[in-house]
């Protein structure tokens, strides 16, 4: 009879701690973090290649964009900002081609950062 008196006592004890279980549950943060997507303007983008010769990069309103060196045109295709940055795919290409475009330090001037890491300064055209 005592054993089915403590029983009855510890089930009774049980059904009546509901509130263990709200002091336990984890706080959820539910602030939304969103990526930043760079955004670059269209225009054109030119500097001078190693060789001396000027290059341009066109990038069109449109989300066209082409390369012209030396007065000829050397590749085309579209381009888009995304999270990787400025990214061109060249017609007939095999992937996008990620760029980072930032101010440079002197006025007009825009410092291009391409996928191997080499950076480059080019005057920018709207």
């Amino acid at each position: 009879m005592k054993k089915l008196i403590a029983v009855a006592a510890l089930v009774s004890l049980a059904a009546c701690g509901g509130g263990a279980d709200d002091a336990n549950e984890a706080q959820i943060d539910e602030t939304v973090t969103t990526d930043v997507i760079p955004s670059n303007t269209a225009g054109t983008y030119t500097s001078t290649s190693e060789d001396g010769s000027e290059v341009s990069l066109t990038l069109a309103e449109d989300g066209t964009y082409s390369v012209m060196q030396g007065g000829e045109q050397v590749e085309s295709g579209t381009w888009e900002d995304n999270i990787r940055g400025t990214c061109l795919t060249a017609e007939g290409g095999d992937g996008e081609d990620c760029w980072n475009i930032q101010p440079g330090t002197e006025a007009g001037m825009m410092d291009v950062t391409d996928s191997n890491g080499d950076t480059m300064s080019y005057s920018y055209e709207s």
